[in-house]
C-alpha cells in the first residue's frame, strides 16, 4: 500500500506536469527530509524556468542556491567558488527574482552537517547538468544483472564526480574539511530509490500497460536490502515485534511496511496502545 500510494502521487503529478518534471519533483522532496519537503518542492517546480540557458554544473548551482536564497551577500564572499557563482547569478537575479524563496521557509535545526539543504542543491546541480541523468536512471533501470548488485550500482549512477567545493565543505562558512566526503550516502541512496525512483519506474510502467517493466520493479522493490535504521523503525519493531536484535528486517520494503502498520494504527491510539484495532486484524487473518 505505501509502495502503491507514493506511485499513484507520482503518477498524479506525471498528468499535469510530464513524467519527467514528475520525478524530479520527487528527487527534490526526498532530498529535502522531514524538515525542508515544501521548500525542496517549490525549487523543484521551478525547474523548467532554472535548466533554460544553464549550461554548467556552477551555473546550475548558481541558479538553484541563488533561487533558494541561500547565497551570502556579494561583499561576504569567502572564496573564488561564491565569487564565482556570483557571476553567474548577479545577471540573472532580476529575472528569478519573483520566484526567489525568503530564507524563513527553510528549517536548518537538528539537521546533519552534511544534509543541509545548500548540499543537497549543489548535488541536484551535478544531476542537471549531466543532461542525460533519466536516461542514466533508464539504462539502470533496464539492466538486467544480479539483484545483489543493484544497490551499488545505483550508488554509482547518482554519484557525481568529486566536487571541488561541497566535497571539501559543509556549508559556505565552513572550514575545509581534512578528508573529501561524498555529495550521497547509502541511506540517501536507498531512500531515493524506494520512495521515488523504483515508484516511478513501476506506476510509468502501469500507465503504459508494460507489465514486464512493472514486474522489474516490483521485484527490485522487494530485493531492495534495508535503509538505515531510525528512532520510527525502532518504535515500530519494540510496540509490534519486540525489541531484539534479531527482529531488525533485512529489506526496505519490510521497513517501508512497518512504517506504514506504524502510521495506520500507531499514529492513530495514545502510547499503551489502548483500544488500538490492529492486534484483532491481525488475529482474523491468520
Amino acid at each position: 500500500m505505501r509502495f502503491q500510494r507514493k506511485a499513484a502521487e507520482l503518477e498524479s503529478r506525471a498528468r499535469q506536469a510530464g513524467w519527467e518534471q514528475a520525478l524530479w519533483e520527487g528527487i527534490f522532496r526526498a532530498l529535502g527530509y522531514k524538515q525542508n519537503v515544501w521548500a525542496m518542492q517549490r525549487v523543484a517546480e521551478l525547474l523548467p524556468q532554472l535548466v533554460d540557458g544553464a549550461n554548467s554544473v556552477e551555473s546550475f548551482q548558481a541558479r538553484l542556491l541563488g533561487v533558494s536564497g541561500f547565497l551570502p551577500a556579494a561583499d561576504a564572499l569567502p572564496g573564488d567558488y561564491l565569487r564565482g557563482l556570483w557571476e553567474h547569478w548577479w545577471r540573472e537575479r532580476e529575472r528569478f527574482r519573483v520566484a526567489q524563496l525568503p530564507k524563513s521557509v527553510w528549517r536548518m535545526n537538528g539537521l546533519r552537517p552534511a544534509n543541509q539543504p545548500q548540499r543537497r542543491l549543489a548535488l541536484a546541480a551535478h544531476w542537471l547538468a549531466s543532461r542525460d541523468f533519466v536516461g542514466k536512471l533508464e539504462n539502470w533501470f533496464t539492466d538486467e544483472g544480479n539483484l545483489d548488485s543493484l544497490a551499488s550500482s545505483l550508488r554509482e549512477c547518482l554519484q557525481p564526480p568529486m566536487d571541488e567545493f561541497w566535497s571539501w565543505h559543509w556549508g559556505f562558512a565552513s572550514a575545509r574539511l581534512g578528508k573529501a566526503q561524498p555529495l550521497l550516502g547509502e541511506s540517501r541512496s536507498t531512500d531515493l530509490a524506494i520512495n521515488v525512483i523504483i515508484p516511478w519506474f513501476w506506476t510509468r510502467a502501469r500507465a503504459g500497460k508494460n507489465e514486464r517493466l512493472a514486474q522489474i520493479a516490483e521485484q527490485r522493490y522487494l530485493a531492495w536490502p534495508e535503509a538505515q535504521d531510525n528512532t520510527l523503525l525502532r518504535l515500530a519493531r519494540q510496540r509490534l515485534l519486540g525489541a531484539q536484535p534479531s527482529r531488525k528486517l533485512k529489506t526496505a520494503a519490510a521497513q517501508q511496511g512497518l512504517l506504514q502498520i506504524l502510521h495506520d494504527f500507531c499514529d492513530q491510539t495514545n502510547s499503551l496502545c489502548t483500544d488500538c484495532v490492529f492486534p484483532s486484524l491481525v488475529r482474523s487473518v491468520v
